[in-house]
């Protein structure tokens, strides 16, 4: 079990929904073996598994909060905003019902915390847009800085 797990959810293939997978893809040259990094889908029951990796994870997603594409957001599972469009994207399951169903089954980490870069573009195609591709570099910042942290 590692002390620390980063994941990043999304869908290569829609987008700026692969926001969070590039985050991930940013990493793995910045961090040593003491942080997992993973990627993942969004589908519930493999969060809830991955939640339970580490004490702390850190996630990583396109968010869709009305704000400016490429804006970086933090939130923990405690001020998430109810109904945000997080995971709006490909998502089949809202990334905040997948917490709140970890919290009724007791599977949150201690210390979650949800790192969003606003997104604009789902569209089916690869490659995120420009303001989100800055959005990335930001959030790895974010990411490493809530690492050190």
């Amino acid at each position: 079990m590692s002390d620390l797990v980063v994941i990043g959810v999304g869908n290569r293939w829609r987008r700026d929904d692969a926001a969070g997978l590039e985050v991930i893809d940013a990493l793995r040259e910045r961090v040593d073996d003491s942080v997992s990094l993973v990627e993942s889908d969004g589908e519930p029951t493999r969060l809830l598994d991955a939640f339970e990796l580490a004490p702390k994870v850190i996630m990583v997603d396109a968010v869709v909060t009305g704000g400016e594409p490429g804006n970086v957001h933090r939130f923990t599972d405690m001020d998430l905003p109810d109904g945000m469009g997080i995971g709006q994207s490909s998502h089949l399951v809202q990334l905040y019902e997948t917490i709140a169903l970890g919290k009724l089954l007791d599977k949150l980490p201690n210390g979650l915390v949800l790192i969003g870069i606003e997104a604009i573009d789902f569209n089916n195609g690869e490659g995120v847009t420009d303001a989100v591709a800055a959005g990335v570099t930001a959030a790895v910042e974010t990411v490493l800085a809530e690492l050190a942290g």
